[in-house]
């Protein structure tokens, strides 16, 4: 790997590296930004063997230039598109928990299958950021589709708070994308593409469902829908056998929701769901779905050393511990279940036994991490920008305090602490960035998550939002149930890193 440890490239200093994939590998980087404010990135780049390939650079340019565009509580972010030497790099979230790769294979080391509920709301919410990206717009309103085209059990990953993330569009395609797939390749990931994307037609986000529904068999049942000895013969079950009901390996789905795995699993994309979120609703009226607190207290009792790690990790760079921080690095490293690490591992050969595998003290554990309603300060020059996210978060029950300018901001700040804080970017005199560096230089201001909002939400607007300390960006205007989404995962972060 040409980022050895320690390294700087750019702004960043590489600590670790976290996963290598098929075009390109992952590493856990920070950098110090104001007042000693420390920023976890994780940076991806090119393998070196695929840098000189036209096709590759055109592919990762379309990540960075697709990825950075969407807005979306349970999509990994795209912050910075980078270059090093003869490298290009993306600073991207570091996104603190496993993918469900990983997840399930903790399920099958204590001789079962995840919850179907745990299941069920995690494809729920990945349903949802689907529909997002499906039906994605640009601000001044025109309609640019982005398919993900190779979602997986890879490419989707749940944080120790509880919170979906689906990441990985670097074969994605969007309308008036740079890369094209040459006539008779097929991009993607065998067992999970659509019949129509193995015949290598235009794809639409039907094929996404497809997708879906494979990642839900294979959490329910342990096993792979169209399982085969290689992948020509696993094509070939999709392309030609009917899916096996789910219910034959794990007795324990509802039938309803056998029902959803099968409807987004039919061969003639009409038959499938029409979008994500008719795939999402119909989850929910076929099973209860946990949610990010259940959730939550499932990552826990499964993954309590990394997470313990991670905690340790994030709490050493607010006090800019360097040698704790490499050495808790290097645990980490040594530990294989690396935080925010997007594996490329294959799965093992299911379990004859199917069991629910749920913490007896589940319960207690929900109830201890579920997100508390917190106080909220909004900042925006605009009455009406003001009330619209008000209204929003004081009908989630937190607490809301506003401001017009970054100076009033600051005077508020002076007399109480908040729980998180929404910034408008474009503000006069003092705009977001700028009060957002200036926050970040009080030390007991540190840990507050910072959303932007933003009328643009590039990727010049979102570098510079890491550069001075924010957490996060939502694209105005925004959706109500996105904006209560965002300051629920925020908050259940929040709540998840200062438990004991």
């Amino acid at each position: 790997m040409s980022f050895p440890p320690r390294e700087k490239v750019g702004r960043y200093e590489v600590l670790t590296p976290l996963s290598v994939g098929g075009m390109a590998e992952l590493f856990l980087a920070h950098f110090t930004g104001p007042g000693g404010f420390r920023k976890f990135v994780a940076l991806k780049r090119i393998l070196p063997q695929f840098r000189e390939q036209e096709d590759f650079v055109a592919m990762f340019l379309d990540e960075a230039r697709i990825s950075a565009a969407l807005s979306h509580a349970n999509i990994g972010q795209v912050f910075e598109l980078g270059e090093a030497g003869k490298d290009f790099y993306l600073a991207m979230e570091f996104i603190e928990g496993q993918d469900l790769s990983r997840i399930n294979r903790a399920a099958r080391k204590q001789g079962g299958v995840l919850p179907v509920g745990f299941s069920a709301g995690v494809v729920r919410d990945a349903c949802h950021a689907l529909h997002y990206a499906h039906a994605f717009k640009s601000p001044s309103g025109r309609a640019l589709p982005v398919i993900h085209r190779d979602l997986s059990l890879r490419n989707v990953m749940v944080t120790y708070a509880g919170t979906t993330k689906l990441i990985d569009f670097g074969i994605a395609k969007a309308r008036g994308s740079l890369s094209s797939t040459a006539a008779g390749m097929v991009k993607g990931s065998s067992g999970y593409m659509s019949p129509e994307q193995i015949r290598g037609e235009d794809l639409t986000g039907e094929s996404d469902l497809f997708a879906t529904g494979a990642v839900l068999f294979e959490l329910l049942t342990g096993r792979r829908g169209f399982q085969a000895d290689d992948p020509t013969a696993t094509m070939y079950k999709v392309l030609n056998d009917a899916p096996p009901d789910p219910r034959t390996f794990n007795p324990e789905v509802p039938r309803a929701l056998a029902e959803v795995v099968l409807r987004a699993l039919q061969k003639d994309k009409a038959r499938r769901f029409l979008t994500g979120r008719e795939m999402a609703r119909a989850l929910e009226q076929a099973t209860r779905c946990f949610d990010e607190a259940e959730r939550s207290a499932w990552m826990e009792a499964n993954f309590a050393e990394d997470i313990q790690r991670t905690r340790s990790m994030l709490a050493l760079a607010e006090e800019g511990d360097e040698a704790r921080i490499a050495q808790v690095v290097q645990e980490l490293s040594r530990g294989g279940e690396k935080p925010g690490s997007a594996s490329h591992v294959s799965l093992a050969a299911p379990t004859s036994l199917v069991s629910a595998v749920v913490p007896a003290d589940m319960p207690t554990r929900a109830a201890q991490l579920a997100p508390r309603t917190g106080t909220v300060l909004v900042v925006d020059d605009s009455r009406v920008g003001r009330l619209a996210v008000e209204s929003v978060l004081k009908a989630e029950g937190h607490r809301v305090l506003d401001a017009e300018s970054g100076e009033e901001a600051l005077e508020v700040l002076e007399q109480m602490r908040p729980d998180l804080i929404v910034l408008d970017v474009r503000m006069p005199g003092m705009d977001g960035f700028e009060l957002c560096e200036r926050i970040r230089t009080r030390g007991d201001l540190r840990r507050i998550p910072i959303v932007f909002l933003s009328a643009a939400c590039s990727i010049d607007e979102r570098s510079k939002g890491l550069q001075v300390g924010g957490d996060d960006f939502l694209r105005k205007p925004f959706e109500p149930e996105e904006l209560a989404a965002r300051v629920k995962a925020h908050l259940q972060r929040a709540a998840m890193l200062q438990a004991p």
